[in-house]
């Protein structure tokens, strides 16, 4: 029944050209008319976008899409049509035929030999559609062709290497189909093509030397494929070269120092490889270059300075290697920088300053190496900055108050360093994404930035707070433990070898007249009722008694003098215990001051039974914050005695 359809809409587009309308015969040759009715019933033309005046009595120049000169059809331009079905065989009949466009519709099935015969064509376009099947070797027949752009399908198998004899080709665009098998070294001879794309098929073997016979190309794009071996140093010999695109295959070896002869050079991209070797200084001469991506490869060696000559350049991708030394300052040159990542690699040293010029970085990742030192505040300058990934590094210090003049920041990550003063950064009210864990932040740091990030605060868990100590008591002697911890809504519980000691909920417990039942370790265990999800805990203080039990005169053994000593461990990072002894039961104010005379901490302000006395101090003020390395004084104070003694804190 089908057939007898298309044979009834063949006669009567026949009756339209040599009967009823006379005029109409002399429009085209009988053979174009019959391809252009078959094109129309092969992809059902009646539910097309647009058939304005197809199958119709008028002039066949009218009809969408065709183009007609001395009654030949010399064009078809249907592209976006909504075109469904094949492509009919009779279109090999329009022997007069320049340009074909059918890209963006969705044809099936095969690419017809018969195309091979329109040796006029220059122009063909079926990209975006669903073909199957080979490329067929017949288009290397095409001897006029300029561009051939049949990406987009689901075409198979090799491509042919008869394209190589299409010495007209300026374009040719295989992409994104399923092709196999290596690059014809026959496209070394396409002397005037200027765009080869390949990318995203499943091509094998090695980049053909002989592509660096292509002078006019200015576009090179085979990424996404399975091609392994050398990237070929002829490639430097490509003058007119803006675009190189060979990432994502297994490519080996180093990359070529010829490369920076690409003068006009705009995208160089070879991620996703497995490129060893270091970058060559010559890359430096790539002064046009806009976006340089060598992530996900094997690179050593430091980055080199000369990569600072690339003032043009906005993307820079070094992460995923194994580069190692500093990040040289001369980055902090390329002011139109938007996104530098220079994650997962082994640098060190400390982060440059300089790269506090770069005013339109968006996104800035330097995680994941072993950079060290403090941020720096400079990095406040970069008011355009969305993203700053600093996260599982050897950071210390403070994070920079300037940090909030980033007002576009949206996602921070400072998670896995040793950072241990965080800025209130409420008013940062584009910031969505906040990941601080694993620092030595206090409650201090997190409470006034809860409910700050839109979407995440990741802020647990932190380091333990306070040093480690192993001490010995004699029977009867007392032990002073303390911590401080910056907060305003903290909650104490002292434990005993991992048991609660009841009562003990506040920030000191002193063990009174040690007894053998007092040994063990203790922690404090600081809670909060703001940041609810964080729990710090102190080092463990590892106490044991010496003595016998129920030795009367130990017990009972008061000093005879008051007595202030030495610190141990002096010097000290960061905690140090100070002993002193009390005759008699005394009011005891111990107090550290800097050399300026400044009050700097309060150990003791209290009324003390008579003994022998340690405390704990943690290296940290009144404010809970770390004090600076450098000499100090702790001082004792009784109504009968005084003392001073100095101590060093060293970082």
């Amino acid at each position: 029944m089908k057939r007898g359809i298309v044979f009834f809409s063949v006669i009567m587009i026949l009756s339209l050209f040599i009967g009823t309308n006379q005029n109409l015969s002399a429009q085209v040759l009988e053979q174009d008319s019959l391809a252009l009715v078959a094109l129309y019933d092969s992809t059902d033309g009646a539910n097309w976008t647009d058939n304005t005046n197809w199958l119709s009595d008028e002039p066949v120049s009218t009809w969408y899409g065709i183009t007609v000169s001395e009654d030949h059809i010399i064009g078809i331009d249907l592209q976006n049509n909504n075109l469904n079905g094949i492509i009919p065989e009779q279109l090999g009949d329009l022997v007069n035929l320049t340009t074909l466009y059918l890209n963006n519709n969705q044809l099936k099935g095969n690419i017809p030999d018969v195309l091979g015969s329109l040796s006029k064509l220059s122009i063909l376009y079926l990209y975006s559609n669903e073909l199957e099947g080979v490329i067929p070797e017949a288009l290397g027949n095409l001897d006029s062709l300029t561009y051939l752009v049949i990406s987009n399908n689901q075409l198979t198998d090799s491509i042919p290497s008869s394209i190589g004899n299409l010495s007209k080709l300026e374009n040719i665009n295989f992409s994104s189909n399923q092709l196999s098998g290596p690059i014809p070294d026959s496209f070394g001879g396409l002397s005037n093509l200027r765009q080869l794309t390949l990318a995203g098929n499943q091509l094998t073997g090695s980049i053909p030397a002989s592509l660096g016979n292509l002078s006019n190309l200015t576009t090179l794009a085979i990424d996404r494929n399975w091609l392994e071996g050398n990237i070929p140093a002829s490639l430097g010999n490509l003058s007119n070269l803006i675009y190189i695109a060979l990432h994502s295959n297994q490519l080996t070896g180093e990359i070529p120092e010829e490369l920076g002869n690409l003068s006009q050079l705009t995208f160089l991209a070879l991620l996703n490889n497995q490129l060893t070797g270091e970058i060559p200084q010559e890359l430096g001469n790539l002064t046009n270059l806009r976006n340089f991506q060598l992530s996900g490869n094997q690179l050593s060696g430091t980055i080199p300075d000369t990569l600072g000559n690339l003032t043009n350049l906005e993307i820079l991708f070094l992460s995923h290697n194994q580069f190692t030394g500093n990040i040289p300052k001369s980055l902090g040159s390329l002011t139109n920088l938007i996104n530098l990542q220079i994650s997962d690699n082994q640098l060190t040293g400390t982060i440059p300053d300089t790269l506090g010029n770069l005013s339109k970085l968006e996104v800035l990742d330097l995680s994941s190496n072993q950079m060290e030192s403090f941020i720096p505040p400079k990095l406040g300058n970069l008011d355009s900055l969305k993203s700053l990934f600093l996260h599982t590094n050897q950071l210390d210090g403070a994070v920079p108050t300037t940090i909030v003049n980033c007002t576009k920041l949206s996602d921070l990550g400072i998670e896995n360093n040793y950072l241990d003063q965080l800025p209130d950064l409420s008013s940062l009210e584009n910031l969505d994404w906040l990941v601080i864990k694993n620092n030595q932040f206090t409650f201090e740091d997190i409470e006034p930035n809860v409910g700050v990030p839109n979407t995440t605060f990741l802020y647990s868990p932190q380091d333990s707070i306070g040093m480690g100590l192993d001490t010995t008591l004699s029977l009867g002697e007392n032990l002073t433990l303390s911590i401080t911890v910056g907060g305003s809504a903290n909650q104490y519980q002292w434990t005993l070898d991992g048991a609660d000691i009841p009562g003990a909920n506040s920030s000191s417990y002193t063990i009174s007249s040690a007894e053998s039942d007092d040994e063990g370790s203790y922690v404090c265990k600081i809670t909060n009722t703001i940041a609810t999800e964080l729990t710090l805990y102190s080092r463990p203080i590892n106490v044991t008694v010496s003595g016998a039990v129920g030795v009367v005169d130990h017990l009972t053994q008061i000093p005879k003098t008051f007595s202030l000593y030495q610190n141990y461990p002096n010097p000290f990072n960061p905690s140090t215990v100070i002993k002193y002894d009390l005759p008699k039961a005394s009011k005891v104010v111990l107090k550290i001051y800097n050399l300026f005379g400044q009050e700097i901490k309060t150990l003791a302000n209290e009324l003390q039974t008579a003994g022998e006395k340690k405390i704990l101090w943690d290296g940290l003020n009144e404010q809970g914050q770390k004090v600076s390395s450098g000499i100090y004084v702790y001082q004792i104070k009784t109504e009968s005695f005084s003392k001073s003694n100095k101590m060093l804190i060293i970082k």
